[in-house]
């Protein structure tokens, strides 16, 4: 393996033009060089001279810049919305010293099978704000699923509208450091006690991440009396694969117990 070059630059436009190059990674926290292979990598670009360290409100729209830390993400969101799905979503991811490196950039540009972070910003329809090649807004969800959008860009910011909502964040984990083996994302608007709009989202998935169409538009409507236990199993219908987990087919049926369990979890938190 060559040397890898480091650069350090305070300008924006000079980062997005550096990343244009082959071959040249952004850095922020660095948690995710442990998990990759750095022999094609001629150079890394580091961030923190970039004033992208800051989380900030809007009216309604929360944007929290790329630099920003699970931990700095954790602090200010316990000040200005305590019950935003973001907020309970980091503050079970991994463990303080991670969560004091972890940068949201960081997380969402490599976003891992184990990804605590792209299940909650799925479910609060956030935007992603981009530099670089493709320069601009765009929904989260067209971030994540078109591998052009996401080449040569850098993230800069991502914003969702801060709103009342009830949620929960279920992690599969056998201790509380571990990765988890999947993570499910409940959130629901509500009209009264009615379920106005609903986001499932399954993340560890052999999909990576999996959207629970149908029962979403199950849930939609009605109230948590109106429910049937068995309905909401027979509509989460996912697979796993890999070496993650010793028996794929109990994971599937795990999922389908602890979606059931996360709504009324959801429905009780104020």
């Amino acid at each position: 393996m060559s040397k890898i070059k480091w650069y350090y630059t305070d300008s924006l436009a000079e980062a997005s033009s550096l990343l244009r190059e082959k071959n040249i990674l952004p850095h922020g926290g660095g948690t995710h060089l442990n998990n990759i292979d750095l022999s094609h990598v001629n150079g890394l670009l580091d961030l923190s001279g970039l004033e992208l360290n800051y989380i900030k409100q809007d009216g309604d729209i929360i944007e929290i810049g790329s630099m920003a830390t699970y931990a700095d993400v954790i602090e200010k969101l316990q000040a200005i919305s305590p019950n935003c799905m973001l907020l309970q979503t980091l503050q079970n991811s991994a463990n303080t010293p991670l969560r004091n490196r972890i940068t949201i950039g960081g997380s969402l540009g490599h976003i891992p099978q184990w990804s605590d972070l792209i299940g909650a910003l799925l479910a609060l329809d956030a935007k992603v704000i981009l530099a670089g090649k493709h320069e601009g807004e765009y929904d989260i969800s067209r971030f994540w699923n078109d591998d052009e959008l996401r080449e040569g860009s850098l993230i800069t910011a991502v914003k969702f509208k801060d709103y009342p909502h009830k949620s929960y964040h279920y992690r599969d984990v056998k201790t509380k450091n571990d990765m988890p083996l999947f993570t499910i994302s409940t959130l629901f608007d509500m009209d009264n006690d009615v379920i106005a709009n609903t986001h499932i989202i399954i993340v560890g998935t052999k999909d990576r991440v999996s959207k629970i169409v149908e029962l979403e538009k199950y849930l939609t409507g009605k109230t948590i009396q109106q429910l049937d236990e068995q309905t909401v199993i027979d509509l989460v219908n996912v697979e796993f694969v890999g070496n993650r987990s010793t028996d794929n087919d109990y994971l599937a049926h795990k999922t389908k117990i602890e979606t059931w369990r996360s709504i009324f979890r959801a429905m009780e938190r104020t």
